[in-house]
């Protein structure tokens, strides 16, 4: 009975010395670990009749019973994950809300939620009247004081011009500040268009 290859035997002294030691490593892993177990007796042989679907169900009634259970699943779970979402946006408990536009078509109301146990508050944006920011566009919402926008809240993009919602999460103390700011973000000049304002006192 011979013994395991030698590592040199294998692959000779032309190795430089970091892929050497790394390659050794793996080798004397491999010797330590031993040859794999033998095949079991029960899977040396395909296995019987008695675990292949039933005859009398047909191959093609069988595929499309696998494919209706499939898209029963998917509807479940996008309806269940839809509902959800949309319960979460009228259950927001906001401790505040701030209105940014007024008569003209373009509008934003933002919620802040209490401070949780961390310090974080979450906001929800709701905007309308937005047209899709393209070509590397898009919105942002800032804090603001004396009317200069001094930290973000986030940034966004819309489909159309129909309502839109967003979450964010801060960690700002709302006194710090006195007023939003939603501008829209030129990738070109890169610079922010101010579109809606609002005070928060």
């Amino acid at each position: 009975m011979t013994g395991p290859p030698e590592f040199r035997d294998l692959l000779g002294d032309d190795l430089p010395a970091e892929d050497r030691a790394r390659l050794e490593r793996v080798h004397e892993l491999l010797i330590a670990a031993g040859p794999p177990p033998e095949l079991p007796p029960s899977l040396a042989e395909a296995p019987d009749r008695a675990s292949r679907p039933p005859s009398w169900l047909p191959r093609r009634r069988l595929g499309a019973a696998f494919a209706l259970a499939a898209t029963i699943a998917l509807v479940a779970f996008v309806g269940g994950y839809a509902a959800g979402y949309q319960r979460s946006d009228s259950d927001f408990d906001a401790a505040r809300s701030v209105v940014l536009g007024g008569d003209d078509a373009k509008r934003a109301v933002v919620r802040f939620g209490a401070r949780d146990a961390n310090g974080n508050r979450s906001m929800l944006v709701s905007v309308q009247g937005l047209s899709r920011a393209r070509d590397g566009n898009y919105y942002t919402l800032f804090m603001t004081k004396d009317g200069r926008p001094i930290v973000t809240c986030g940034t966004f993009n819309v489909r159309d011009e129909g309502l839109t919602t967003v979450r964010f999460t801060v960690a700002y103390e709302l006194e710090n500040f006195d007023g939003l700011l939603l501008a829209e973000y030129h990738h070109s000049d890169h610079k922010e268009y101010p579109l809606l304002r609002a005070k928060l006192a």
